[in-house]
């Protein structure tokens, strides 16, 4: 049985681990970016507190074609607010359930230090390349998740979104504009 050699010479493998850091940072600045453009395209659509608790707007019906007629306007004209609804419930289930905060603390924190490696990592007179480290890490992170209530929590998040955003666009009746550009149309 003979010895494997490594792939690429120590140079190459530096210049590799070089240009996967500076991809990992471009990444990192795209993805800030990314947010700053979120924000300012969906954000921007916040629709005022007065609007979205106007108590004189509020009213029961029991027709599923008017329930229809709300989602569909209420759905369009508040989505930025109910997307901050949903975001704020993300975060309650996270902070609530510590031992899921711990494990999407730990799978960021050890995803980082395997993006910062420079070259593979040797234990032991065992070389693992990053891309064995990543796939190990994901798998160990998979199991983590699942031991942790992940699942319980995406669930609890899409049933309490459903039921306070899909509540309060039944319950809210169409603003005037709605009916004043309807006949803008015609």
């Amino acid at each position: 049985m003979s010895t494997a050699e490594p792939l690429l010479s120590g140079a190459a493998a530096q210049h590799v681990g070089n240009a996967m850091a500076a991809e990992a940072e471009s990444r990192f600045s795209s993805s800030l970016e990314g947010i700053k453009k979120f924000r300012q395209e969906k954000l921007s659509n916040l629709r005022p507190l007065g609007d979205f608790f106007d108590k004189n707007r509020f009213s029961f019906t029991t027709s599923f074609a008017e329930i229809s007629k709300r989602w569909n306007y209420n759905l369009q004209y508040f989505g930025a607010n109910y997307l901050l609804i949903v975001l704020g419930l993300a975060i309650y289930a996270v902070i609530t359930n510590w031992m899921l905060l711990f494990t999407i603390a730990f799978i960021f924190g050890g995803f980082y230090v395997i993006s910062r490696l420079n070259g593979p990592l040797t234990l032991g007179g065992t070389s693992i390349s990053p891309s064995s480290l990543y796939a190990g890490y994901a798998g160990a992170s998979l199991i983590l998740l699942l031991f942790s209530g992940a699942t319980g929590a995406v669930f609890w998040i899409i049933g309490a979104a459903a039921i306070v955003v899909l509540g309060h666009a039944a319950l809210l009746e169409p603003g005037l504009d709605n009916e004043f550009g309807a006949d803008a149309q015609v």
